[in-house]
């Protein structure tokens, strides 16, 4: 166990590291509060001892965990010694320190020291027990704010995978009915982690619930409405987030899709007799700027055709060298798997648990 005694003169420390040595501790020299500074980080000290009131604060601020003791050779009033205490200095030594002093003195200090090293730790195993379970509290409430999974409406099916990166997702899917004849979905992606991004998903559920009840004709014939709606609700709400996010609306009767992207990538991937197609669309993300508009685009989508929508967080798994490599690699599951869990298993398999950003899937399939 090694001490750091603070002195400018060297000659000063010879009794006390000879007092320090005879109850077994090592003892390191330090001229400086900077040096003692250095030397605790360096060498796991348990006790500092300064001979001066500077340095003692110095090091008590620089090094709150390790009791640091003020050494001095004329008595300090009450007021002095409060202050020294409310600076973080844990005891006052005053006089010439005799072995026996000081083998009390520091045995009352270490065990301190190991008492409140052992409440702190307590109370942050008891916090971080509560974090958690508020931590799984907003994730089964955020899990039951998705749509049912599958789901099918009319002669569409549609399915989703969200594996969040910690306990809160930043990214969210929905999928509903608007009319007798329209029904909207979406994949979102959150800037950031946790639960700030998470909150902002409870905002794109109430979206969902408001489009249905306060949709205008316009915005189911042009999706790119909805989202510079969305826009308008995200920057008023002024919570430093945007959203990356592909929303699409469909037409039952006219079997087709009408989407617009905000920023989101990878670019979703149509699936048809024709093979599987990127659909590259370009789109700033909602809610981060004022006065965005969005194109929209409209493709037939018939029987047996399939849409599939990620995440970027997929990315972050996979084995391409680049981008490119990437979008071909889903390209090829996306033709040949006609199924989510074959798709989900092709592309991440078992290194989900080792996903560094919220990863997501949403399958939309008409039926034959």
């Amino acid at each position: 166990m090694s001490l750091v005694v603070v002195v400018a003169d060297a000659d000063v420390t010879t009794g006390l590291f000879q007092h320090f040595h005879s109850l077994g501790y090592k003892t390191l020299h330090a001229t400086s509060p900077q040096l003692a500074a250095d030397l605790c980080r360096r060498q796991q000290a348990v006790l500092v001892v300064a001979t001066t009131a500077a340095a003692a604060e110095f090091v008590a601020a620089s090094q709150p965990r390790i009791p640091t003791v003020l050494l001095c050779d004329q008595p300090l009033s009450k007021d002095q010694v409060l202050e020294l205490m409310r600076s973080g200095v844990a005891d006052v030594w005053e006089g010439e320190p005799n072995l026996q002093l000081i083998s009390e003195r520091v045995t009352l200090l270490r065990h301190r020291s190991e008492a409140q090293v052992v409440q702190a730790e307590r109370e942050l195993s008891e916090h971080l027990a509560d974090l958690e379970r508020d931590q799984r509290a907003g994730r089964f409430i955020q899990m039951g704010m998705l749509p049912p999974n599958p789901m099918r409406i009319d002669q569409f099916y549609f399915e989703h995978k969200i594996q969040p990166s910690l306990f809160l997702s930043g990214d969210f899917v929905d999928y509903f009915q608007i009319t007798d004849r329209y029904f909207g979905c979406y994949v979102a992606d959150v800037s950031g982690h946790g639960a700030s991004s998470a909150f902002v998903t409870v905002l794109l559920k109430n979206f969902s619930r408001r489009l249905r009840r306060e949709y205008q004709t316009s915005m189911l014939l042009n999706p790119g409405e909805v989202l510079q709606w969305l826009n308008q609700e995200l920057l008023e709400q002024n919570m430093g987030k945007h959203v990356t996010l592909f929303f699409a609306i469909g037409d039952l009767e006219g079997n087709s899709l009408s989407f617009v992207n905000g920023g989101h990538y990878p670019p979703p991937i149509l699936v048809n007799d024709a093979g599987a197609q990127l659909l590259e669309q370009q789109g700033k993300p909602v809610g981060l700027f004022e006065d965005v508009s969005y194109e929209h685009q409209q493709i037939p989508f018939g029987p047996g055709d399939r849409l599939l929508v990620f995440s970027d967080g997929v990315f972050e798994i996979m084995s391409g060298e680049d981008l490119t490599e990437n979008e071909a690699r889903l390209l090829e599951v996306a033709a040949n798997q006609s199924e989510l869990p074959e798709v989900w298993e092709s592309l991440v398999g078992g290194r989900a648990h080792a996903n560094p950003d919220d990863m997501t899937c949403l399958l939309v399939r008409r039926e034959v």
